[in-house]
C-alpha cells in the first residue's frame, strides 16, 4: 500500500496502468467553465515562470479494491472534479492533434474512468474520448460542454501567454503532479467521505498578508489599530464596507447622517479620529502576529453591526484576496498579476522595493478603503432579495429617521429619476462580469475601478461612454485584433479607447471557438438599441457556442459546409444545458423549442428564430446585420 503514496505525472495517471472508478456517493460531474479556466491558467503560469519545476495539483485520495476481473480499481474519494477534468482536457487535446498543431506523443493516454452506476456519465466520458458524440441525443451535458470549454479555453490561454501547445503539452505530460494517497483497507469510507466534506477552515492568503503589513505599523498602537479596523472592515466583499464600523465611527469616516460619502483624505487623518480616540472596542492589541491569526482567526474582527443589514442579501463578483492585488495595480499603476494564488509573492516583491515601508502599508491600506467604498457603489453586485436574485447597482441611503436602505446608485434623492441610466451601467458591467466568470484576471473590473478611483466626478454620462469605449477597445483591440494587444496596455496606456485600426474579421468565423465576450458585447449593444424591445433580457452566464443549424444535422437535412456552419451569423451564445438538449436539431425544432417554452437566452438567438427559414442564404443575411450593429 506504502509503495503507492507517491506523485504521478499525469502521463502515468491517466495511462493504462490505472484505473480509477467514481463511487455513487460523489456528486455527478459539476466543474464549469470558471473552475476550467482556472486549472489551466494556473498550469500554464507555473510552467511559464519554472518550466523546470514539477507542478503540483493536489491530492488524490483513493480506495484500493478489485473489479470482477481481479483488477485493481481505485475508487476515488477526493479529486475526483480535477481527475475528470484531467480526463477531458486530453480528450479534446488528443482529438484536436492535427488543428492544434503539437507534435508530443499522446498514445500513451487512455481511458482508465468510470462512473459507478452512472451510465450516461461514463458512455459520455467514452464519447469525448474517442470524438464519437456526433449523433448522440441523450448525453451528460456538463461532460460535454467541458470537453468544448477545454479547447476553447486552452486555445485562448496559450494565445495570450505566448506558449505553443508543444511546450505546454510536455510541461503537462510530464511536470503536472498528482499525489496519490490510498486510504488504509479497513476505513469506513462513508464516515472519511463525510470528514473530507467538513474539513477546518484554513488560513487564507489575505490573513498572512494583514499580518505581515501589522508588523511595519508595529510600534504605533494608534496606527495598527486602525488598520485592522479597515482590512477587516473591507474583508467581507458580500456587505457595503460602512457596515465594518460601528455606528459612531460611521459618523466620522462616512459623514454624519449621509455615510454615502468618505470625509477623510489621508490613512493619517484616519489614524487621528479614529486610532486616537477610540469608539468603544474592547481590543486591546492590534499588532497581531501570524500566529494570533491561526490560534484565533476571528479576533480579529471587532466590528459589531447594529443595523438591519442582511450578510446574505448581496454576492460580491470578486474575492478579498483578488481585491487586494486590484487596489495594488491601482496604486503602483504596474502590471500586476490579477491572481490571487500569487498575492504573497507579489506584495513581498513590491515591499521589498519600498524605501519607507511604513508609509507604503498606510498608503495601501487607504486606498483599500477608498476602493471598498467605490466598488460598493459603482460595481454590480447580485442581490437577494424577496425570494429572486438579481443584478444591482445601489448604494446606501441614509434617512432622517436613523434608517438606511438601497436605492439605485445613480438615482436622485431618494427618487429613481435616472433608472434608466442607471440600468444601462448595470448592464454594461454584468456584460463584462459574465464573459469572464473566473474571479481571477477580471481586467474589466480593473478598468472600472481606475475609472471610478480617478475621477472626482462620476455620473451616468461619463461612466457610461467609458465602458462603452472599454468594450470597445476589448473588441477591437484584443479578440478581433490582428495583433492583440495586452490588457495592461489597454486599460493604463491607451486610456480604454480603442486605438486598433487592423481587424481580423475571420475570427468571428471560428464556430465554438470565438469568445463569448463578443456575443455578450452583441446582446448588450443589440439591447441598447431597443431597450423596450428586449426589456426582460438579462446577462446570465452562458458558456456554450450554438450552431443554429447543427454542424451534425439529423440524417435526412443538408450537410453544410464546415466552413459556412462556423460562421458568425450562424452562432449564438446560450447555456450549456440547453445546448445538450438541442444541439444536433434544425433550425425549426430549436425554434418550437423556444416559442413553446416562451424563453430566449440570447438577443442574437431571438433574432434568429424570428427568421422562418435558415438556410446559408439566411445566415449570411443575419451575419451582415450583426457586423452592421458591433462594428459601429
Amino acid at each position: 500500500m506504502s509503495d503507492n503514496l507517491k506523485p504521478l505525472k499525469i502521463k502515468e495517471l491517466l495511462s493504462n496502468n490505472n484505473k480509477y472508478s467514481i463511487p455513487i456517493y460523489q456528486r455527478n460531474y459539476a466543474w464549469g467553465e470558471k473552475e476550467i479556466t482556472q486549472l489551466i491558467q494556473d498550469i500554464v503560469d507555473y510552467s511559464l515562470e519554472r518550466p523546470n519545476t514539477p507542478y503540483y495539483l493536489g491530492t488524490l485520495v483513493v480506495y484500493e479494491k478489485k473489479n470482477i476481473n481481479d483488477e485493481i480499481v481505485f475508487e476515488t474519494i477526493d479529486g475526483q472534479q480535477r481527475l475528470t477534468t484531467l480526463t477531458i482536457l486530453l480528450s479534446a487535446l488528443k482529438n484536436n492533434q492535427s488543428i492544434l498543431a503539437f507534435s508530443n506523443d499522446i498514445s500513451w493516454f487512455t481511458l482508465n474512468l468510470a462512473f459507478d452506476s452512472r451510465i450516461k456519465s461514463t458512455e459520455t466520458l467514452k464519447d469525448v474520448f474517442t470524438n464519437d458524440i456526433k449523433h448522440k441525443n441523450h448525453f451528460n451535458a456538463e461532460i460535454k460542454q467541458a470537453y468544448d470549454d477545454c479547447l476553447k479555453i486552452t486555445q485562448r490561454i496559450l494565445k495570450e501567454n505566448q506558449q505553443n501547445f508543444t511546450d505546454f503539452c510536455n510541461y503537462l505530460f510530464e511536470k503536472v503532479m498528482i499525489l496519490r494517497v490510498p486510504v488504509p483497507k479497513d476505513t469506513d469510507l462513508n464516515h472519511y467521505f463525510e470528514i473530507m466534506n467538513s474539513r477546518g477552515e484554513q488560513l487564507e492568503k489575505h490573513e498572512v498578508l494583514k499580518a505581515k503589513c501589522l508588523e511595519f505599523l508595529a510600534e504605533n498602537e494608534s496606527d495598527t489599530y486602525v488598520f485592522n479596523l479597515i482590512w477587516e472592515a473591507c474583508a467581507n466583499m458580500e456587505k457595503y464596507v460602512q457596515y465594518g464600523f460601528k455606528v459612531e465611527e460611521r459618523n466620522l469616516v462616512f459623514k454624519e447622517n449621509d455615510w454615502n460619502h468618505i470625509t477623510v483624505k489621508s490613512f493619517e487623518e484616519l489614524s487621528d479620529i479614529l486610532g486616537k480616540n477610540r469608539v468603544n472596542t474592547n481590543t486591546t492589541n492590534s499588532s497581531l502576529t501570524i500566529i494570533d491569526i491561526i490560534q484565533n482567526k476571528r479576533a480579529t474582527n471587532i466590528v459589531s453591526v447594529t443595523d438591519n443589514e442582511n450578510p446574505d442579501r448581496f454576492n460580491s463578483v470578486i474575492n478579498f484576496s483578488n481585491f487586494l492585488l486590484h487596489v495594488l495595480r491601482l496604486k503602483e499603476r504596474e502590471d500586476v498579476a490579477l491572481d490571487d494564488k500569487r498575492l504573497l509573492s507579489i506584495f513581498k516583491t513590491v515591499l521589498d522595493s519600498k524605501t519607507d515601508k511604513v508609509k507604503f502599508v498606510k498608503t495601501f491600506a487607504f486606498n483599500l478603503l477608498k476602493a471598498k467604498f467605490l466598488f460598493d457603489k459603482y460595481i454590480i453586485k447580485r442581490e437577494f432579495l424577496n425570494g429572486a436574485d438579481n443584478w444591482s447597482l445601489k448604494r446606501l441611503k441614509w434617512y432622517k429617521d436613523n434608517k438606511v436602505s438601497y436605492v439605485n446608485s445613480f438615482s436622485i434623492d431618494e427618487t429613481n429619476e435616472n433608472e434608466d441610466e442607471n440600468k444601462t451601467v448595470l448592464m454594461l458591467l454584468a456584460m463584462f462580469h459574465v464573459s469572464t466568470p473566473t474571479l481571477v484576471y477580471k481586467h474589466w473590473l480593473n478598468a472600472a475601478l481606475k475609472f471610478v478611483f480617478e475621477n472626482e466626478n462620476i455620473n451616468t454620462q461619463n461612466y457610461i461612454v467609458y465602458l462603452e469605449n472599454l468594450a470597445k477597445a476589448f473588441l477591437f483591440d484584443r479578440f478581433i485584433a490582428d495583433i492583440p494587444n495586452d490588457y495592461y496596455n489597454i486599460i493604463y496606456k491607451n486610456q480604454s479607447l480603442p486605438k486598433n485600426n487592423d481587424i481580423d474579421l475571420e475570427k468571428l468565423n471560428k464556430g465554438t471557438s470565438v469568445e463569448n465576450f463578443v456575443f455578450n458585447y452583441l446582446d448588450y449593444l443589440l439591447w441598447k438599441k431597443d431597450k423596450s424591445k428586449y426589456d426582460s433580457f438579462k446577462f446570465s452566464f452562458r458558456s456554450s457556442v450554438e450552431h443554429y443549424y447543427p454542424r451534425h444535422p439529423l440524417e435526412g437535412l443538408t450537410v453544410l459546409e464546415q466552413s459556412d456552419v462556423d460562421i458568425f451569423g450562424n452562432l449564438c451564445l446560450i447555456s450549456s444545458k440547453t445546448n445538450s438538449r438541442l444541439w444536433n436539431l434544425p433550425p425549426e425544432g430549436k425554434r418550437t423549442y423556444f416559442l413553446e417554452t416562451n424563453s430566449h437566452e440570447s438577443i442574437k438567438q431571438k433574432i434568429m428564430m424570428e427568421y422562418k427559414e435558415w438556410t446559408l442564404k439566411e445566415i449570411k443575411e443575419h451575419q451582415k446585420e450583426m457586423l452592421n450593429v458591433i462594428l459601429i
